[in-house]
């Protein structure tokens, strides 16, 4: 086996990584590389691990606290991958809410471990219009103290993504990478639309070889970083605080006059409505919709479709809700936002029970937790 390569992934909450992460694996897997995914999140029913098990990349997971939270359990989870796939290639893929990941996880990694995953790149993907916004110095959505996590994310990047170019006109596009530019002149910097397999390419070729092409800017400084990021934890603990998480387990079941497809667009916008109505400002409100009967290869991967929504319009979404849902369906939801918890789990619940009860289905809800998450105490940092 060649030497494992470990790739951590950064970024703000809807940023675009678990796409980008799924169009690496991908092509990796294309070219011969066998590729493992560690998630990882404040809660512990998660879209994301489901949705790279959907599409047959070997995934485990860290919940229920971030990496440099939750240590010892990230170096389970990398021995559990190692030991089990023998990747070439393994994924960690950070929470959206996470920063200071350079003295609490990769040196930590570095200096710590003997074996083998040892991280080789730290990627923090950013959404381009976050990030225009930010460099003109606009308001953006979030509080002050939420905004102080996504600037310290950007700080301590060893490549810089910016993602969702696509949705930026070519001037604005421009603008931000003469900006960021200017902002951050020793950083690379990939200019990218995670949609897209060709962007993909780039990021791949530039992890895996440490060396970019094209599209980057900046220079002097490799795609892992070595100075420990200067944050106040207060500050970053506040910040945190100040975002509700909501997951949620639903199975809906049709009667024989009911539409799958139409109870769950319906489900979908009362839940996207609740946010609007209590004015809470999406971080990353997601869903995964897995129909049956069973769902893979040969079994109807068509079936199973992840939906997503941040702060910005997401317009035209009812297309990725697919048809031949079957009699059953599963909705996974993820709900990350600036918000009280409390109000939007109430607004939620009456929601879910109006949308669908005229439609011939009905909505039992598997599991349910809402909370805000806990301060950030680190298990390791180190200078």
């Amino acid at each position: 086996m060649d030497e494992l390569r470990l790739h951590l992934v950064g970024g703000f909450l809807g940023s675009g990584k678990t796409t980008a992460i799924i169009q690496a694996a991908k092509r990796l897997v294309r070219n011969g590389k066998r590729v493992g995914i560690i998630t990882n999140d404040q809660g512990k029913y998660l879209v994301d691990t489901a949705f790279f098990r959907l599409e047959d990349l070997p995934t485990v997971e860290v919940t229920g606290g971030c990496f440099c939270c939750s240590y010892p359990d990230l170096e389970q989870q990398l021995d559990t991958l190692v030991e089990s796939v023998h990747p070439d290639v393994i994924f960690a893929e950070s929470v959206g809410s996470c920063a200071d990941l350079v003295a609490t996880v990769i040196k930590p990694l570095a200096r710590l471990r003997d074996t083998a995953a040892l991280p080789v790149s730290f990627s923090v993907f950013v959404d381009a219009r976050l990030l225009r916004l930010y460099l003109q110095d606009e308001d953006l959505p979030f509080s002050e103290e939420v905004v102080y996590i996504f600037a310290q994310q950007i700080e301590e990047a060893g490549l810089l993504v910016i993602n969702k170019v696509d949705l930026l006109t070519d001037g604005q596009r421009e603008k931000v990478l003469e900006r960021t530019q200017e902002a951050y002149p020793h950083m690379p910097v990939l200019a990218q639309s995670s949609l897209s397999a060709r962007d993909g390419d780039g990021w791949v070729d530039w992890i895996e070889s440490g060396r970019g092409s094209g599209s980057e800017r900046g220079s002097g400084r490799g795609a892992l970083p070595e100075a420990s990021l200067s944050i106040d934890y207060d500050r970053y603990g506040t910040g945190e605080a100040r975002l509700a998480w909501i997951d949620e387990e639903l199975e809906i079941v049709l009667a024989e006059d009911g539409e799958a497809r139409a109870c769950v667009i319906r489900l979908i916008e009362s839940v996207l409505g609740v946010f609007q109505s209590q004015k809470a400002t999406i971080g990353h409100l997601k869903f995964l919709v897995t129909g049956s009967p069973g769902i893979g290869a040969g079994g109807g991967a068509g079936r199973a479709a992840k939906v997503s929504f941040t702060s910005l319009p997401e317009p035209g979404w009812e297309a990725q809700v697919p048809e031949g849902l079957g009699s059953k369906v599963t909705l996974l939801l993820n709900g990350r936002a600036e918000a009280d918890a409390e109000d939007l789990e109430a607004q939620i619940e009456e929601g879910v029970k109006a949308a669908t009860g005229s439609l011939g289905c009905q909505v039992r809800v598997l599991h349910k937790d809402v909370f805000y998450p806990k301060p950030p105490k680190p298990t390791h940092r180190m200078a």
